[in-house]
């Protein structure tokens, strides 16, 4: 018999997009009484209840509002992982909507992979962003850099254990046993649990066969404050006792500008970056069929410089760096 899983979804003021993503969840191909839909409403002021709780006559036995007065997704994952009947559970968003077969491949893969890996705490899958403007598509593309230092399932085309996964079908068991997720992590969160996950010695699989699809929605007030809270969320991960010498970049990508005027010898580093970036905007451009990605050099630049305060912020204040 199939393992049951939990669906938890977050939603704040998401009307617009919660009809689509529970017309999938109400029809993957898995049988519909091993699993439930627990969707967590951040009291929106929209009409995403009115929709939620109408799936939920028409599903009763698989589709339950529930209020998350705290509004932020953290404490919905943690609510979901409490009160859900699943021994596996799926965090996923209300912006997105997945595959049909997203659930059972998720648990086939994970029940396939844990034969060979008893470790094994996870599995995500390869997320299709949807672009509502040219703007969203661009953003995509610096993602899509191994220069973002984004998580390789926004990149990566191969099955592979990875560090990190998103929209993931995970463990109760091991998320009970290390805590769930941090709730001081209100940016982050998912990022935080999956690298507890790992240095618990548990370990996580992707497979680009399981599919979902994000609506990529960005402004660039919206693009900036991700951006900042990226480089926070590195920060104070490290001041909760996580570490890699990658997150250290920031770090000295902005003690290079700052010694910029007075070692001789910088400026020659500085044109390498900037031939690196210009090298990545024409891969990107021909590998996307999209010219925008030669304006990829002075936004990467923004970017770097924005996560680089965004990770002193991080360190300096904590979660309270968080925007």
């Amino acid at each position: 018999m199939e393992p049951f899983v939990t669906v938890i979804i977050p939603a704040y003021n998401e009307e617009k997009y919660i009809r689509k993503c529970l017309e999938e969840w109400v029809n993957q191909e898995y049988p519909r009484d091993r699993y439930e839909i627990l969707v967590y409403d951040g009291m929106s002021t929209d009409g995403t209840a009115k929709i939620v709780k109408e799936f939920e006559r028409n599903y009763p036995a698989l589709v339950s509002y529930r209020i998350n007065p705290k509004r932020r997704q953290v404490y919905a994952f943690n609510m979901g992982i409490e009160e859900g009947r699943g021994e596996l559970f799926v965090i996923f968003g209300a912006h997105a909507y997945p595959e049909r077969d997203f659930l059972r491949k998720s648990v086939e893969t994970f029940l396939e992979v844990r034969k060979r890996e008893p470790k094994l705490a996870g599995v995500g899958g390869r997320i299709i962003k949807l672009f509502e403007n040219r703007l969203a598509k661009f953003v995509a593309l610096i993602y899509s850099s191994p220069l973002s230092g984004a998580s390789s399932f926004w990149y990566e085309e191969k099955p592979h254990f990875a560090k990190t996964v998103a929209f993931a079908l995970y463990d109760r068991g091991v998320a009970k046993e290390i805590g769930g997720f941090d709730e001081d992590m209100i940016v982050g969160n998912d990022f935080e649990f999956n690298l507890r996950i790992n240095r618990n010695g548990y370990r996580l699989y992707f497979d680009p066969g399981i599919k979902s699809y994000y609506y990529a929605r960005s402004t660039w007030k919206g693009f900036l404050k991700q951006t900042f809270n990226y480089g926070a969320v590195k920060a104070v991960a490290i001041r909760k006792g996580h570490f890699s010498f990658l997150w250290l970049f920031p770090l000295a990508f902005l003690g290079l500008e700052l010694l910029l005027p007075f070692v001789k010898s910088l400026p020659w580093v500085f044109l390498g970056y900037w031939m690196l970036t210009l090298v990545e905007a024409l891969r990107l451009a021909l590998k996307r069929e999209n010219a925008d990605a030669l304006a990829l050099p002075p936004v990467m630049f923004l970017f770097h410089n924005l996560i680089s305060l965004g990770f002193v912020a991080g360190l300096l204040f904590g979660k309270k760096a968080f925007r």
